[in-house]
């Protein structure tokens, strides 16, 4: 049977790339074949896509109990000759007539294999690939070797004009965001007493968690009645549970670890205000595309408290639908944490025109469509 779209990925099961998940099963539903690298399970749960399954180290398959999906996980990279002619005849088997490669750096080596079968070809730059590999000479060189892709898809406009000043070709060049599944209508919060804040992202350099902390903790000293849940894990996070104990935050702010899908919904649901100090890091560069929290954050009417960071500031409208600072201002982001807390009406207003503004601009569902006209998938 011929599926005609291949998604080639880093991961399957990895919290942070839900967003990855919903491109394998929605985009072109019974009708995907996926190449990954690993078959990753972290500790705190993971996502999976129900399918048949061909590990290459293992040499099996796995019967599928719906049939969405055929994958093929690969554990090296760049890929030797081996794995080569087996993703060959993989593509061939399935008749793939077009490739998505998420994460520009990670699809690349894949892109000769692509052209050698007269399979279309797309990149798509979602963040770090598109900010922190630019600062690297190797990786600047072999961007140029897209130009002789179908496409580049960018998460947002920043990360797009970094590509063109590369010297790839703006025509080639589309932004979509992965987008946020946005509810019918604007969820209306009882106005309670206790100010309940939510931060989500894994705990890296560029999510800044101990400055979103920081920011939480002056406004707290302030308005007792605040509380913030922080969801994530990552490599900052023994330092960020030894601030919170430090600081004498262990009654007001709770660190949840890493949470599935989900469970992120449901804490953004009961959320009053969403936090996220985003930055560039300073040693390696690495940047946001467009977070797809904050887009998820919007959808459910959640005002928003952020940075004027990369697509960030593209998404949120200071003053209508949150407030940003500059990156390393935590003084400032207390400032508005404050405002926030303390004006329910405010509260609603902001996050009813986020709500809107993610139906209008950043839904999941308009975003579907835009990604299938690119990428020549018809209905």
């Amino acid at each position: 049977m011929s599926k005609p779209l291949a998604i080639i990925a880093p991961h399957i099961g990895a919290l942070s790339e839900t967003f990855i998940r919903r491109h394998m099963v929605e985009l072109a539903p019974g009708k995907t074949v996926v190449v990954a690298l690993t078959d990753r399970k972290p500790v705190g749960g993971h996502w999976d896509v129900d399918c048949p399954s061909l590990v290459i180290d293992r040499i099996h398959e796995r019967p599928a109990k719906r049939g969405i999906l055929e994958r093929l996980s690969l554990r090296s990279a760049p890929p030797p000759a081996d794995n080569i002619e087996v993703v060959r005849r993989f593509l061939l088997k399935h008749r793939v007539k077009v490739i998505l490669g998420e994460y520009l750096d990670h699809a690349l080596p894949w892109f000769p294999l692509a052209q050698e079968l007269g399979i279309r070809f797309f990149a798509y730059a979602l963040g770090y690939d598109a900010s922190q590999r630019l600062r690297e000479q190797k990786w600047r060189e072999e961007y140029l070797r897209y130009e002789e892709a179908a496409g580049i898809i960018s998460v947002s406009h920043h990360l797009k004009n970094q590509l063109v000043a590369l010297g790839l070709d703006p025509s080639k060049l589309h932004v979509i965001a992965c987008g946020a599944v946005v509810p019918h209508e604007p969820l209306i919060r009882e106005n309670n007493p206790v100010v309940h804040c939510l931060a989500v992202g894994r705990m890296t350099p560029k999510k800044a968690p101990i400055l979103t902390l920081k920011a939480f903790q002056r406004a707290v000293e302030i308005n007792p009645n605040l509380r913030l849940d922080f969801v994530g894990d990552g490599p900052l996070f023994p330092v960020v549970s030894e601030f919170v104990t430090a600081s004498g935050l262990g009654d007001r702010v709770t660190l949840h670890g890493p949470q599935p899908a989900d469970a992120v919904a449901e804490f953004l649901k009961k959320a009053d205000v969403f936090l996220q100090h985003s930055i560039t890091d300073s040693q390696t560069g690495d940047e946001e595309g467009m977070p797809v929290v904050i887009l998820e954050a919007m959808a459910q009417s959640l005002p928003v408290v952020s940075t004027r960071h990369s697509g960030i500031a593209e998404a949120i409208v200071e003053g209508e639908t949150g407030y940003l600072v500059d990156e390393g201002d935590h003084v400032g982001m207390s400032d508005h944490i404050l405002r926030l807390a303390g004006d329910a009406g405010l509260r609603r207003k902001l996050g009813e025109a986020g709500w809107r503004r993610c139906r209008d601009v950043y839904s999941w569902q308009k975003g579907r469509v835009e990604l299938r006209r690119v990428l020549g998938l018809s209905d």
